[in-house]
């Protein structure tokens, strides 16, 4: 075959001289096979692309690899350049935020790397960064001194608060002093023989001293609470017992305005509850009073009704309802408002400093309660508290009075008062009674003539004091003139009582008389004993003083339970110790005094008594001092503990905590009064009784 040389010099291409010898070939193979030569051998060719594939993969996969250590390498130099020119940056930045303190602020933040010649946006976030830093920095600096100035006046409200306690402690221990003199000697005139004129002016003395007495008590109440130091007791009271106290307190207001003093309790009212009867009464009283403050016509209910139960607790609603000028609703956010009286719209001069209903909310607040009032202008005013207070584990244990000679009996109730006629007949239905109601003395005679002439006479008859269409005194003449009426038992619930109205009635032939007020603790008993009476063919007159005779439940004493006790009066004010001493002494105690805590031990260390009554606030020798001195010389000489009772005109919490660190059994109030003592001296008869 030609060398390449050669054919390149022939001037020929390799790629025509391939094509022409495979011309050739061909040739040749058809002029064999067309002169039908002879087969010498056989030519096979064989093709394949394996090699080529291999070349193919080998060539991609060496391409791939370059190719990927390229990208790689190529990733590793970007990061590395976004790391140098961003990233550091913005750890610079988050470390400088996580750092921000007063302190910090004050630097402003500062990239390392050299200044842009024109702005991106890392140096467009510096900016915005620092603006950030300058806004919060002086918000923070105002907050600061917002806080120094706001800690400042802290300080000072306490400082305030505290010289206002000891302002209103040291008032109203100066005021105390000469109030005691003033109530006591007044208590003291009213056991005088006083002519109309003179028990009127005493009355009139006596109210203004509790008003006054009210006052201070209201404003050290109010001090306690704004300092929380307003405790609640948890002891077991009978709320009929609380609301009883109420009425005798205020039932003589209400009978001088000429109001009707209702009362309604709810007959699943638990015997015993848990709680703050002094509190409770103090929230009543309030409302009660303010009630015929505002009411010159119409009634007063108090009701308590029971909500429900949940567990040991009974949820109450204590309410209480007047008929009095009301409240516009522009003004009922005023209620509450310490030092507010809405009395001064309606121009009438209302004693108080306007701190009731501020403390009886506070007060409620502290039971866990709430404090509400419904009002219309000229219709009245409903104030109610809810609170819920556990049922006392002896409840169900109380003897319930007596009604069996009640039931099935047939009442007739004549009343023309709507509200007072349904009360009487609830209380009623209560009990398995056969009950009528009628509206005046017409009606009443009209339904004792059927019920005789039907064989089916009334037992009794329930006849209000005030009937419109006859005087229920010639009422009662009228019936018990009747032979057929006889043996019907006649009582008169009066909502007006008056002195001498029992002795009155009782003459024109009633056999009980009890006022409405009280009902609900002496209707059912009165009106059991009448029937137990007619039983026995007696016929008594009734009321409640007399059925606690009867009942041995004891009547209104003066003396102490257990007798006479011997008493030492420790006090340094002259008119104070004179008083204490007849009060004492009405009691029935035999009673020695001391100038002062000096003076004391010379009579302690030489007589026997039962109790000390120890003023605290006395010269040289106060009452703690002589206190602890008699503790020691107890101690010392192996004597019995005398009960020290302190007497004084201070009335913060932590003036009663001293005088228990000091040695002290029971804490008085100053202005004390008869009650009082009885009270606190009841608790150590006993002790006094077993020595004797």
């Amino acid at each position: 075959m030609p060398s390449k040389r050669f054919i390149k010099r022939l001037g020929v291409r390799p790629l025509a001289l391939r094509l022409l010898a495979w011309v050739l070939l061909y040739s040749v193979v058809l002029s064999l096979v067309a002169t039908g030569a002879q087969m010498y051998g056989e030519l096979s060719k064989v093709s394949s692309f394996q090699q080529f594939y291999d070349e193919v993969l080998g060539q991609a996969l060496h391409n791939l690899w370059f190719q990927s250590v390229v990208v790689m390498l190529g990733t590793l130099g970007l990061l590395l350049i976004v790391r140098l020119t961003l990233f550091r940056h913005l750890e610079t930045m988050a470390d400088y935020a996580a750092k921000l303190n007063l302190d910090a602020l004050v630097d402003p933040l500062k990239l390392r790397r050299k200044a842009p010649k024109r702005p991106d946006e890392l140096s467009e976030l510096e900016q915005a960064l620092n603006r950030m830093r300058l806004q919060i920095l002086e918000d923070t600096r105002s907050l600061r001194q917002d806080s120094l100035k706001s800690r400042d006046e802290r300080d000072e409200a306490i400082r305030a608060n505290h010289a206002k306690n000891q302002f209103l402690a040291n008032v109203s221990h100066e005021l105390r002093i000469p109030l005691q003199s003033v109530l006591g000697y007044a208590n003291l005139l009213t056991d005088t023989p006083l002519d109309q004129e003179q028990r009127e002016y005493v009355n009139t003395l006596l109210g203004a001293s509790e008003n006054l007495s009210a006052i201070i008590n209201d404003l050290l109440d109010i001090s306690a609470m704004e300092a929380g130091k307003m405790e609640l007791e948890a002891i077991p009271f009978d709320l009929r017992e609380t609301l009883n106290d109420l009425i005798h307190m205020l039932g003589s207001r209400a009978r001088e305005k000429g109001l009707a003093l209702e009362v309604r309790v709810d007959e699943n009212l638990p015997w015993a509850l848990v709680g703050d009867p002094v509190r409770i009464r103090q929230v009543m009283l309030n409302l009660l009073s303010n009630a015929i403050k505002f009411t010159d016509s119409g009634h007063v209910l108090i009701s308590i009704e029971v909500l429900g139960r949940r567990g040991d607790k009974v949820r109450l609603r204590l309410a209480v309802e007047d008929t009095g000028v009301g409240i516009n609703p522009e003004d009922v956010p005023l209620v509450y408002e310490p030092y507010v009286q809405l009395g001064q719209q309606f121009q009438r001069q209302t004693p108080g400093a306007g701190l009731g209903l501020t403390i009886c909310r506070q007060l409620i607040g502290l039971m866990g309660g709430s404090l509400d009032l419904e009002s219309r202008p000229g219709e009245g005013s409903t104030f109610w508290a809810e609170i819920s207070l556990p049922e006392a584990a002896d409840s169900a244990a109380r003897v319930r009075p007596d009604s069996r000679k009640v039931h099935h009996k047939r009442i007739l109730v004549a009343d023309s008062y709507e509200l007072s006629r349904k009360i009487t007949l609830e209380m009623l239905s209560r009990h398995e009674v056969h009950i009528e109601a009628v509206r005046s003395a017409g009606e009443a005679l009209t339904f004792l003539r059927q019920a005789f002439d039907a064989g089916t006479p009334y037992d009794a008859i329930i006849l209000d004091g005030f009937v419109p269409d006859m005087d229920s005194d010639l009422l009662c003449r009228q019936i018990r003139g009747n032979q057929q009426w006889q043996d019907m038992r006649l009582l008169i619930l009066s909502s007006n009582p008056q002195r001498g109205d029992a002795e009155h009635f009782r003459q024109a032939g009633a056999d009980a008389f009890l006022s409405k007020s009280l009902r609900e603790s002496y209707l059912i008993p009165i009106l059991n004993q009448l029937f137990a009476d007619a039983e026995q063919q007696e016929r008594r007159f009734l009321t409640r003083f007399s059925l606690q005779s009867i009942n041995h439940t004891g009547s209104v004493r003066r003396e102490l339970a257990c007798g006479c006790m011997q008493v030492l009066l420790v006090e340094d004010n002259p008119v104070n110790r004179t008083l204490t001493r007849r009060l004492l002494e009405k009691l029935g105690c035999q009673v020695m005094t001391a100038n002062d805590g000096e003076a004391a031990p010379s009579l302690y260390q030489t007589h026997q008594y039962d109790v000390i009554m120890m003023d605290c606030v006395m010269p040289r020798v106060d009452g703690f001092e002589a206190t602890r001195r008699l503790r020691q010389w107890e101690r010392d000489n192996h004597k019995p503990r005398i009960p020290v009772v302190a007497l004084t005109a201070s009335a913060m919490e932590e003036d009663e905590e001293k005088c228990r660190a000091a040695g002290m059994d029971s804490f008085v109030a100053k202005p004390v009064n008869m009650e009082m003592l009885r009270a606190v001296l009841d608790q150590y008869c006993q002790a006094a009784a077993s020595t004797d």
